[in-house]
């Protein structure tokens, strides 16, 4: 059921807009003639992304090969999963920053133009035995932002004739105005440069300074009205008595930027519209003060499974699914001006996913990542792999029916493909690295492609690494000991399994991959840190990738002093 009283409660709501922020910016950025709309109406595009959300924190299976949440509840990401297309394959990066900003370039980290790799600084401490690189747009402090003067996928799409819309957290931003003014959203709620909401509850109607002002406009306390219209009818296993006492309490974050998305779509559904929503949760803090009273009882009260058993992640997950049940159901039941007065849904796109993988905190977090190994931060498929549903109630856009994609997703690929479905020209002279899904989305075409990883620095135990994944093969490369894990991921994908000793072609094949693509995109390296003892390699013979460049070697001594970076050595096998 849509919020039908949502919208006629806001008179002007007080948005951050192009305008608002830099009027003269608006004519600069006028559509093109040749932008002008096809006969056949363009499609909308949503693109919904959790923050933080496990591999396996969905109850469907779908999406990860059969290992559904036996404790947290997602009923209607169950039925988009079943409805629509799943990708068991999809890849984003070790943290939330370097998966968005590669997100919003479409580039590998290892491009300048991008250079996020995690949240903070990947130099490492005074005990690590190499200094990672410094990255971010402002070199000085590490800050991980979008250069403004880059083409971002929202620009594209305005240039496209694109309304575009941004909700909740953002992150890789300068600062709060260069969201509309830099990075191509006509409006923005709540976006900024901070990585998490540090309380998801508003205050007397207004969030904490972690979440941007113009998201207050939707703050205000719960009333019978909206909880009737907005919750009671998504609610499964909570009591009347439980919903009532949501009156008059706090609203919560994921309400609120519900409702700014849906204000948004309401009022930019005569053009093409983009909306990104940026979900703060399940991201921690994930205590029992975060999650929505109904939620959490209902969670307190149900019996643990075989999974880990937290009720305010659950809580917050499940606050999340309820979020996009009101989406779909605002975009199934309303009509499309452009479209014959069809619902808005048959001419919509919109995927699903999360950040990063889940972070297995049971304290501060408590997500579940299932059979995979490791979690958030880490370059093992536990730290990276994400689940990825997309969905239309138009089969031309998505070929649905539960259908299992192995296709290989990567981050860089949201620019290519929602230009395609856009009809969006890519910027001139721009490398960009991801691949257009759309005959993966639409026709259901596994695209048989590589997907590469590369971690200049430390984040938390993760220390510098490189990865490439090939079909049902990874090859993870670490710089510290110079040595590498191969991993059958179509038989273990636990990464349980070290086969590189006894697989040495397969290791030279993939690695020269590897190293093909670090020279190609000029990858930096970590450096020898100071104090550490001069490295010797005699009698090497093989490749190695360093300062930029691939250099062969036959039975060479390789010295490794000191400030200089430890290159990538792949011997001849």
């Amino acid at each position: 059921m849509p919020p039908r009283n949502l919208f006629t409660a806001i008179a002007a709501p007080a948005v951050l807009t192009l305008a608002s922020v830099a009027p003269a910016l608006v004519a600069s950025q006028a559509v093109p003639a040749s932008a002008a709309p096809a006969a056949a109406p363009r499609p909308n595009l949503v693109y919904i992304m959790a923050d933080d959300l496990g591999w396996s924190d969905l109850s469907t299976g779908l999406t990860n090969g059969g290992y559904g949440n036996d404790f947290n509840e997602t009923p209607r990401l169950d039925q988009l999963a079943e409805e629509g297309q799943v990708f068991t394959e999809a890849y984003a990066s070790v943290q939330c920053s370097p998966t968005r900003t590669a997100l919003h370039t479409g580039q590998y980290a290892t491009r300048p133009t991008n250079n996020v790799y995690a949240v903070g600084a990947i130099t490492g401490s005074a005990t690590s035995p190499l200094r990672g690189v410094t990255q971010g747009r402002l070199a000085e402090d590490g800050r991980t932002a979008i250069p403004v003067n880059y083409t971002t996928l929202g620009e594209n799409l305005q240039n496209a004739g694109y309304t575009t819309g941004y909700t909740g957290k953002f992150h890789v931003t300068g600062s709060i105005d260069e969201i509309v003014t830099s990075h191509g959203y006509d409006e923005s709620w709540g976006g900024s440069p901070n990585s998490h909401a540090t309380y998801y509850f508003a205050t007397n109607g207004q969030f904490n300074d972690s979440v941007a002002p113009a998201l207050d406009q939707f703050g205000a306390d719960y009333t019978q009205e909206y909880v009737d219209e907005n919750i009671a009818p998504y609610s499964k296993g909570v009591s009347q008595a439980q919903l009532d006492a949501l009156v008059g309490t706090d609203k919560h974050v994921t309400d609120a930027q519900t409702d700014a998305t849906l204000d948004f779509i309401d009022r930019s559904k005569d053009e093409p519209f983009f909306a990104w929503v940026s979900e703060y949760a399940p991201h921690f803090p994930v205590n029992d003060a975060q999650a929505r009273s109904d939620l959490l009882a209902k969670y307190r009260a149900k019996a643990p499974g075989e999974d880990p058993a937290k009720p305010s992640y659950a809580a917050l997950t499940e606050g999340v699914d309820q979020s996009v049940a009101r989406i779909i159901d605002y975009l199934e039941e309303t009509p499309d001006p452009r479209n014959g007065g069809k619902p808005l849904a048959d001419n919509t796109l919109v995927i699903f996913t999360s950040d990063n993988g889940g972070e297995e905190d049971p304290v501060n977090s408590g997500a579940f990542n299932g059979p995979l190994r490791a979690d958030k931060g880490q370059l093992y498929e536990g730290g990276v792999r994400v689940p990825w549903i997309v969905w239309s109630k138009n089969s031309k856009l998505v070929r649905g029916g539960g259908r299992a994609n192995e296709t290989i997703i990567n981050s860089t690929d949201l620019y290519t493909t929602l230009s395609s479905y856009a009809q969006a020209t890519l910027p001139a002279g721009v490398p960009l690295d991801g691949i257009d899904l759309r005959p993966a989305f639409s026709k259901g075409t596994k695209i048989n492609r590589d997907h590469f990883h590369h971690l200049p620095g430390y984040v938390g135990v993760q220390g510098p690494g490189s990865t490439v994944r090939d079909g049902r093969w990874k090859l993870y490369y670490q710089y510290t000991t110079n040595s590498f894990e191969l991993y059958d991921l179509a038989t273990d994908v636990g990464e349980t399994t070290n086969l590189a000793a006894q697989r040495p072609g397969l290791v030279h094949q993939l690695g020269k991959q590897l190293i093909t693509w670090l020279d190609e995109t000029d990858a930096p390296l970590a450096t020898l840190r100071t104090g550490q003892p001069t490295r010797v390699i005699e009698n090497f013979t093989g490749e190695t990738y360093a300062n930029g460049q691939v250099t062969r070697h036959h039975g060479d001594t390789l010295t490794i002093a000191a400030g200089d970076q430890v290159p990538f050595l792949l011997p001849r096998p």
